[in-house]
Parts: C-alpha cells; structure tokens; sequence
C-alpha cells in the first residue's frame, strides 16, 4: 500500500488535533464544580483521606477515577488546575484519533487492523469533533468529561469492530471492552448504564445468531468489569456508608421539574449545536446502495447509536441536564453521532470527487459558521439560558471564587469554617472546611433536606437553622456582595445577623471582578486585617 494516503492522513489528523487545541484555548478556563474534585484530591494526598472536609466521610463527588487521577499528578506535584486540563485535551485528541480507526474499519469490514485503505475521509469525524463548541470546551474545562467520553467511545468501537470480525468469521477478542467498561464505571456512574446497554445488545446479537451459551470470552469480560467495579462498590460502603455518591441523593431529587429541565436542555443542544444533522444524514445516507458487507456494517452502527443515544439522553432529561452550559452532559455520544453522520456522507457521495469536495466544503462552512456563532455567544453572554451558565459566565464565577479563596487562604485560621454556595475554588484555595450549602458534600442536606428547586446540582439548599449549628466563622453563601464599594446593610439585617453572632465586613480582594468583597463574620473572631468586634449588641 502505498504510504501516500497514509502521510496524508497522519497529517490530518495532526492539524485537526491542533484545532481542537487552539478551540478549547478559546474558553480558557477551569469551571468551579471541578475544584470539588480537587479538594478531595488535594485531602488524599495530605491527609491521606479521600473526603471533602478531614473527620466527615462523604462522597460529594461522581467521578472516582478522575479524583484519583488528580491526586496522582498532585502527588507529582503537579497542580490539579493543569493536570486536568492537559489530560482532557489528550483524551479529546484521544478520541478523535480512534474514530478514524474505527470508521476506516466501517468502510472496508473486511479488512484486518492493519490493513484496509486509509484515506482522509478516516479523519473527517476528527475535524467535526474538533470543531463542535462543547467538545473543545470540555476538552479543558477541568472535569472528567473527556476521560469519560473516551473510554465510552473505544468500549463501543471495539464492541463494534469485533461484531464485524465475528460476521466475516474472523478471530475475536472482546475481553479488554470490559476492562474498559469498568473503568468507565469507575469514572462516571453512568458507566454502569453503557454496560448494562451494550450487555442487551450482545444478547439480541446472540439470540439472532441463536448461540444462546456465553463464550469463553464473554464471561472474561464480565470478570473484568465485575473485578473493577465490586471492589470500589464494597469500599464506597464501608468508607462512605452508602452505594451510591452523596450527590445521587441530590439530583435525584428534583420529580417532575428535572424532566422539565431536562427537556429544555436537549433542546437547547439541538438548537446550539445542531447534533441533529448527524443521524439525519445516516437515514440519508440509505439512498445509495453498499455491497452486503458494507451495508450490514452501516446498519450495526445505527443499532448501537439506537441502543446507546436514545436510553442515554432520556437518562440526561430524567436528571434535568446540567446547569454548566455547551452541554457536556451529551459529549459521550456525540462520537458516536459522528461517526454515523459522516459514515452517511461517505455513502452518499464517495467515488464521486466533485460531489465530495462540495459536500464537504458545505458541511465544513455551516459547522464552521455554527460554530462561530455559539461560541462567541458562550463567551460574550455573562449569565445563564433557563439556568443553564454560559462558559463566559462560569469563568467569571470561577475567576472571583479563585480570587477569593487564595485572599482567605492568606488569613484564615486552620479551626475556621465556611460556609459557601459555590463549593470549589474558593474551598480549595481556602484551605479550611466548609459547608457545602448545596448539599453535594453535605451528608444532612442530601439526605435530610427537601429540595426547593428542580435546577441540577441546586436543588437542595441548607437551612439557615442548620447552618449556624455547624458553629462557622464565615459566611458567603447567599450573603456575600461584589462591588464597587463596601455594603452597606440596612440596620435592621444589620441588627439580625448581630443577634446570630454575625456582623458584615468589607474587603479589597486582589482579582475581583469588581474590588470589594461584602460577607459576614463571626462576631468574637479575627481574620486577617479584620479585628473581632467589640462593639456591644443593641
């Protein structure tokens, strides 16, 4: 085979990698939710415990796998903040490398690993996906979105490949999808639900085959994954106490609303980012005949993109989306969307050079000019879609929060506690516990409160009552103020907080997006260049 497609591919492939890169640059940020990671993170490697405050076991995190991860390169000294984003966007890159193995092999079923023609239309679904806003954005947004997107996308590719081999009676092996599948499982409990999907989908394959007796194969890759995954399920009940993440119990929790929620979000990605099109052309792509090999390949990807999307998106509108916005929530099936879209556009038009170049350059200018446009609006638009923050706004959140954080880091007292809303950055740079008034590192508001809001991750809300009883001595949940001058409370809040122990004071804190920054104080205590008050109460 001459190396001329070949170079020509590499080459591809290459520059698209850096587009994605130049694209997730564009977003520049570290969102605030993935600083929870990192405290946990930062109190194994310190404290040797995996909890987001010392002496109080509860998982308020969902990605096992990512944490530790984390905490590796923190070990390595290496800072979470840039560990997080160098291995999203490798796995990113990651990604868009083996969908070109994958898709070569869709074309051409008959061919080996190592063989089959390699031509740049293998890269096409990695300049898609390097081009699609959420893709490029969570390709740096701190979380385990990438990583998670990732093993999904290979779990089912190699699933996909081996069902072809095992058509053209080649030899299989299927085993290490389940070492894969568990560490899916391992980086999002959604994993679990991939498994069980693609375990329905084997046993229809089988049952059509009428070979009912489970291979030897088979049963090792139900090893593998029960090997992975029953070890973490027996020490997240022994260490944690329950089965299941802290977090479950909030976002579980918001009934009909979070359908609502999650309706509007699935429509929020249709209408942004056009994913739609993709199956579309696969339907499409029907209007020209393949040969029989070709064309059962071709509707084997439309029965896992069947068996996988369709439970998966109801799964995301059951928990009502996600209030981060360009809809990470969605990113590990847009692989596999991909895939089937341009899988689509090669029958259509393949063999047919003027037909290919001025489809693609089409496809190309409108995923070009989509994306501008979403991705300009992501940035410039400081403020939220129906609860759903812009990117633009989720860096500015996180920017203050930093800022914050790293101001107290300097001047708190290691005995002093928080109480915050947004439990990430702040708390990292911080340094000292706090409560998580939204509950998902709060065993008692998880549990115990009733949720007030369908919106995700907000749902629950501490009670006043309950927060004083944790005895803090500060206070910047739903009480804090950013501005141009100190705040002025009215003598009556004024009156009411002193009457709990509270009174608020005012600073100039080094990055904010305005100077002053407005919270309450315990009354009897110090920070910094803050002095207790001595004046005495009304």
């Amino acid at each position: 085979m001459s190396s001329s497609p070949r170079v020509a591919l590499i080459l591809s492939l290459g520059l698209s990698s850096l587009v994605l890169c130049a694209h997730s640059l564009l977003f520049n940020f570290v969102t605030d939710d993935a600083f929870i990671s990192f405290v946990y993170a930062k109190n194994l490697v310190q404290h040797g415990a995996l909890v987001f405050n010392v002496g109080e076991r509860v998982e308020g995190y969902t990605n096992f796998l990512w944490t530790l991860i984390v905490a590796l390169g923190l070990a390595l000294k290496i800072p979470a903040e840039l560990s997080s984003r160098v291995l999203g966007t490798l796995c990113a890159i990651g990604t868009m490398l083996f969908c070109a193995k994958v898709l070569r092999r869709l074309r051409d079923p008959s061919a080996d690993a190592s063989s089959g023609l390699q031509t740049l239309w293998d890269s096409v679904p990695a300049w898609i996906l390097a081009g699609i806003p959420g893709y490029a954005c969570w390709a740096s947004g701190g979380l385990e979105t990438q990583l998670f997107t990732l093993l999904c996308t290979v779990s089912i590719g190699l699933y996909l490949i081996g069902t072809l081999d095992e058509d053209a009676s080649q030899s299989v092996r299927l085993f290490p999808i389940g070492l894969l599948l568990g560490l899916a499982a391992l980086t999002r409990p959604e994993g679990y639900l991939l498994c069980a999907l693609l375990g329905l989908h084997r046993i229809y394959v089988k049952v059509s085959r009428r070979a009912l007796v489970p291979t030897q194969d088979e049963l090792y890759l139900v090893g593998l994954f029960l090997a992975l995954t029953v070890p973490h399920l027996v020490w997240r009940r022994l260490y944690y106490g329950y089965f299941v993440p802290n977090t479950f119990y909030i976002k579980s929790s918001g009934g009909s609303g979070a359908w609502l929620q999650g309706r509007y979000y699935l429509w929020a990605v249709v209408r942004d980012l056009k994913l739609v099109v993709l199956p579309l052309l696969w339907l499409v792509g029907f209007g020209r005949a393949l040969p029989s090999a070709q064309d059962a390949a071709y509707r084997r990807v439309g029965g896992l993109l069947l068996c996988w999307a369709v439970p998966f998106l109801l799964y995301v509108m059951s928990v009502g989306g996600d209030f981060m916005g360009l809809y990470r929530f969605v990113m590990p099936i847009v692989p596999l969307l991909v895939l089937a879209g341009v899988l689509g556009l090669w029958r259509l038009v393949h063999h047919r050079a003027l037909w290919t170049g001025l489809v693609l350059g089409g496809f190309a200018l409108l995923h070009g000019l989509n994306s501008y446009v979403v991705d300009r609006h992501a940035l410039s638009f400081i403020g939220a879609d129906h609860g759903i923050d812009t990117p633009g706004y989720l860096r500015h959140y996180t920017r203050d929060r930093a800022a914050i954080g790293k101001w107290l880091g300097q001047h708190v007292q290691p005995d002093d506690y928080q109480v915050v809303g947004g439990a990430g950055a702040q708390v990292y740079y911080a340094g000292i516990r706090a409560l998580d008034s939204f509950g998902l590192s709060d065993e008692y508001v998880a549990h115990k409160v009733p949720a007030v809001s369908s919106r995700p991750g907000h749902q629950k809300f501490a009670p006043l009552d309950y927060v004083l009883s944790r005895k803090p001595t500060i206070l910047t949940y739903n009480v804090y103020r950013i501005g141009h001058a100190p705040y002025r409370p009215s003598p009556q809040e004024a009156a009411d907080w002193r009457a709990r122990g509270f009174h608020y004071v005012s600073v100039q804190v080094p990055g904010l997006s305005a100077p002053w920054y407005s919270f309450l104080k315990r009354i009897d205590r110090s920070l910094g260049p803050l002095p207790p008050d001595t004046e005495p109460s009304p």
